[in-house]
């Protein structure tokens, strides 16, 4: 929604309040011990619609922990009774950014105040903003449908003249009786086949050292699978969870899904006052396709009243799994104000077109047409910084030319054991390990491109292994240098099928190499040949008697260090591949070669 809202506040008396500002940390920590600690508790108890976010125990540890990133500005608002009100923000201190204490890590963004001052609050939070000249917009939520302050916005926005807009998003929560047949039932059926599965609640200090090693890997495996910036090898971020694990103020509520003693799925929510709110779930990759998170959720949701839980607020978003948990739907709200008319009217506009986009073409093709390219055109233009303004032009044309398809050209390679051949290792500290896709954590880069390999290598290795194919990782010095794929044909597919061109046929007792990819840096024969001599002498002492590798033809640095390995090429096949996200690009391929569509 945007503009002036017609939303009518609560009405209240005009109340004579004053406000002062904690600027710094120690001038906060010094009003703390002499009783705003205290203050600040009890107008938090005495607030129905008060969230976590907003208490000094969430707070305070956020404020230490980010305190070279962050300078906190707290709004103290008091009465002649005392403190009234009290709202946590913070200033970036490199780009001056006015947030909300720990910004997006908060899922509830505000005001805390006692009955009949919050309306008095509101106005002082927008007169810091404004008398501040902080160039961000304001933004004030996400806000409970239980608040008010939407409202109380609008009416001081509208009094001052003051441009805002409105937004809405859906918000699943459950709350008892549980459902008679639990959410995901059938792959926990499948994982009781398999051994014996454990739920645990992680209480225990000695517990929490087990678990938060194996969550934080899986945690952060599963944004590179997103495509994000991986975000607990941050000491702030893991220096805040071990305090909010250990806090006396604020009730962590931490728990795993085990199957034969292996954690396949994980979860660090809080609890506010008895309703669990949803915090960052880990799962195992090779397990995602068989829901393991939700596993654990429906668990926790089988068994709230013993764990003491009165629901779970699964936060922001419509996402499958939080509609398949949940049984109410509420809408949260956001109003982001605006102290420069020109950025209103630019985010208005933008707003206007997207919102008129989406209604002439439909929510579900933006979705699964639209927003995939508009990612893939946003990494063309990482890529071309990248490589330099020397390659911008033929960047450009190759961009314009491949949003429809892309030309593929692809050498077949073949040896036997007669004819491959032992490489002497070449590099100092060379690794190659099979499945093992915690690998991929050893890189600490920042090239666009790497990452998008890095995301396209996570989220295919569900299917991937399902398909009963092995990833290959190589790592050299402890550093993550590339990757392969490789498997042994079905029998069918070894009887006179055409899998790999219709010059070359599979041979009983073959194994398939794919995918080969060397991170920059390792793009070098040497690495190649650890790479793929490794994994072609693997499938030969496993009984496999004719190897296959297929390569890019353009790669002529791979194509070498497979010939040095006693391989020949066999036959050159080319195709035209409709576009695709960069994340479909390896399961493709490796149902192509394995005669199965992943």
């Amino acid at each position: 929604m945007v503009g002036n809202a017609a939303i009518q506040p609560e009405l209240t008396k005009a109340i004579e309040t004053r406000a002062y500002y904690l600027s710094d940390l120690p001038s906060l920590e010094t009003a703390l011990c002499k009783g705003l600690l205290q203050d600040w508790r009890g107008i938090v108890a005495q607030d129905p619609i008060a969230s976590l976010f907003q208490t000094p125990g969430w707070c305070m540890p956020w404020y230490r922990c980010y305190k070279s990133t962050y300078d906190p500005y707290v709004i103290v608002v008091t009465a002649s009774s005392g403190l009234v009100g009290i709202v946590p923000m913070a200033v970036h201190r490199e780009t001056g950014e006015f947030a909300f204490a720990s910004n997006t890590m908060a899922d509830y963004r505000d005001i805390v105040a006692l009955p009949g001052y919050r309306a008095a609050v509101v106005s002082e939070l927008i007169q810091c903003y404004l008398s501040e000249r902080f160039s961000n917009p304001l933004e004030v939520g996400w806000m409970d449908p239980a608040s008010d302050t939407p409202a109380l916005i609008a009416d001081i926005c509208r009094s001052r003249g003051l441009h805002y807009i409105v937004r809405h998003q859906p918000c699943w929560r459950w709350f008892p009786p549980p459902p008679p047949k639990p959410s995901a039932q059938k792959f926990l059926n499948w994982y009781k086949r398999q051994g014996t599965v454990t739920f645990e609640v992680i209480d225990s200090a000695p517990a929490w050292l087990q678990f938060r090693e194996e969550y934080y890997r899986q945690h952060s495996l599963r944004q590179i699978q997103a495509g994000r910036q991986t975000s607990f090898e941050d000491s702030r971020k893991a220096a805040l969870y071990e305090e909010m694990f250990h806090s006396t103020e604020v009730r962590a509520h931490v728990s795993g899904f085990y199957v034969n003693g292996k954690m396949l799925a994980g979860h660090f929510g809080h609890v506010w006052r008895d309703v669990l709110l949803l915090g960052p779930p880990s799962i195992r990759l090779e397990d995602e396709q068989r829901s393991p998170a939700v596993i654990l959720f429906a668990w926790i949701i089988q068994n709230a009243a013993e764990l003491g839980l009165a629901g779970f607020d699964l936060t922001i978003g419509d996402s499958d799994f939080k509609k398949r948990l949940g049984n109410q739907c509420v809408e949260l709200t956001a109003v982001d104000i605006y102290a420069h008319k020109r950025s209103y009217y630019l985010r208005a506009a933008r707003t206007g077109l997207l919102s008129k986009l989406k209604k002439a073409i439909g929510e579900d093709t933006w979705k699964t047409n639209i927003k995939p390219v508009g990612a893939w055109l946003h990494y063309k233009r990482q890529r071309i910084a990248e490589m330099g303004a020397a390659a911008i032009v033929g960047a450009a044309l190759r961009t314009s030319a491949s949003v429809f398809y892309e030309r593929q050209t692809e050498v077949v390679y073949s040896a036997t054991r007669e004819t491959l051949r032992r490489v002497a290792p070449k590099l100092k500290g060379d690794e190659v390990h099979d499945n093992r896709i915690e690998d991929l954590l050893l890189w600490q880069g920042t090239s666009p491109s790497v990452s998008s390999a890095l995301t396209a290598c996570a989220r295919s290795y569900a299917r991937i292994r399902n398909l009963k194919h092995t990833l290959h990782t190589v790592v050299v010095s402890d550093a993550l240098a590339g990757w392969c794929y490789s498997y042994t044909p079905e029998p069918q597919e070894q009887e006179g099928s055409v899998a790999l061109s219709d010059a070359v046929r599979y041979q009983p007792g073959s194994a398939v190499a794919y995918g080969v990819y060397a991170l920059p840096g390792f793009r070098e024969v040497a690495v190649y040949e650890a790479l793929v001599g490794s994994v072609a002498q693997s499938r030969m002492e496993g009984g496999a008697t004719q190897a296959y590798v297929i390569s890019p033809g353009a790669d002529r640095v791979l194509r070498s260090a497979i010939e040095a390995l006693g391989f020949r090429a066999a036959a050159v096949r080319e195709h035209k591949r409709l576009f695709r996200t960069s994340s479909s690009t390896v399961t493709e391929h490796a149902g192509n070669h394995a005669g199965n569509k992943a």
